[in-house]
């Protein structure tokens, strides 16, 4: 992953594209991927249908209902209201979560457990939002039907919104799509706080001594073919790399919103470049850095790498821990206090 403060070498091996714009691939493995990502949604999209039907899935998990809106009406979002929250009380915070999948495959449903439980334990409005999945539909088309639907919802006076307390995020394709969604101008000064775990941050190529510098055993749960292939199916031919909105790590900091948090896994291929977008937005501004190299703070970005752990990592109880320390941050600030 090119530095995004230097020019691109010429020496880089592809893992998306060449150079600064994504290039096309060999017609077999373009097939190859094509068939790859068809037949891993399908079977996604089997096993998800099954865990939605009554009885099939523990209750206290399920969204406390689900809703369409005109503007996507062919996209399902599920909504998980605290338990403890009465309709006659003041209007809850907001967290509006996007599921990962490398922009290809599942759905809301697979994020039924860490949204029902963070809404539940932290008294928040949780909504998780659905988008049109790549090969099918190609960048930019999940991020503008995710702006237009992060926009209903926000606009959307059925639901218990307290509109001064908008936080945005997800996980892997999702946090990267909350970074590109949050950048929009209809959004700017409406979302107070952005949580993305382990996300892509840069498109560009990644160079081959970047290559040896990951940690060994790094790269096991989400290899480069696997990065390859969902670059291919989301990044049309020609796509300039640098573009903000596919790489957030090139974003002005003043389009992002003010209080960051990402999260890295340290055997992650994306870590690197999620750590280098921590960096360089807790680099615009006159404060201080406190913590340490694992995780620190400073000027409103927080940054967090997970060690021993790989991309979406295989431990649920550090799943939990990434919850958890997610919600901290949120109620301490993140989010929780009303916008200036």
């Amino acid at each position: 992953m090119a530095d995004p403060d230097a020019p691109v070498s010429s020496t880089t091996t592809p893992l998306i594209g060449s150079k600064t714009h994504a290039g096309s691939l060999p017609i077999l493995q373009r097939l190859r991927y094509l068939v790859t990502l068809h037949l891993v949604k399908l079977l996604f999209d089997l096993v998800l249908g099954l865990l939605s039907i009554p009885g099939i899935r523990d209750r206290s998990i399920q969204p406390t209902f689900k809703k369409r809106y005109s503007c996507h009406r062919s996209l399902t979002n599920r909504i998980y209201t605290p338990r403890s929250y009465k309709p006659s009380g003041s209007p809850l915070p907001v967290y509006i979560h996007m599921h990962g999948g490398g922009f290809s495959w599942t759905n809301p449903v697979a994020d039924d457990g860490f949204c029902s439980n963070f809404s539940n334990n932290n008294n928040i409005l949780v909504v998780s939002l659905d988008y049109p999945k790549s090969p099918s539909y190609r960048f930019p088309t999940a991020v503008q039907a995710l702006t237009d639907l992060v926009n209903a919802v926000l606009d959307d006076d059925s639901l218990p919104i307290d509109k001064s307390k908008v936080a945005i995020g997800g996980f892997s394709a999702g946090g990267n799509l909350a970074c590109a969604v949050s950048q929009n101008k209809t959004l700017q000064g409406r979302i107070g706080g952005l949580v993305a775990f382990y996300p892509p941050a840069n498109f560009l190529p990644t160079t081959t001594d970047e290559l040896r510098e990951n940690p060994k055993g790094a790269g096991v749960t989400l290899p480069q073919d696997q990065l390859s292939m969902f670059g291919w199916g989301y990044v049309k031919a020609g796509q300039d790399l640098r573009d903000p909105i596919l790489s957030p790590v090139f974003a002005p900091r003043e389009s992002l919103p003010p209080k960051i948090c990402i999260f890295g896994c340290e055997l992650d291929l994306l870590c690197r470049q999620a750590e280098i977008m921590a960096e360089k937005m807790a680099n615009c501004g006159p404060g201080q850095r406190v913590g340490s190299d694992l995780a620190w703070e400073r000027n409103g970005v927080k940054w967090e790498k997970i060690p021993g752990e790989d991309h979406g990592t295989d431990s649920l109880e550090t799943v939990n821990e990434l919850a958890n320390s997610g919600a901290q941050l949120l109620i301490s600030g993140l989010h929780l206090e009303p916008l200036k």
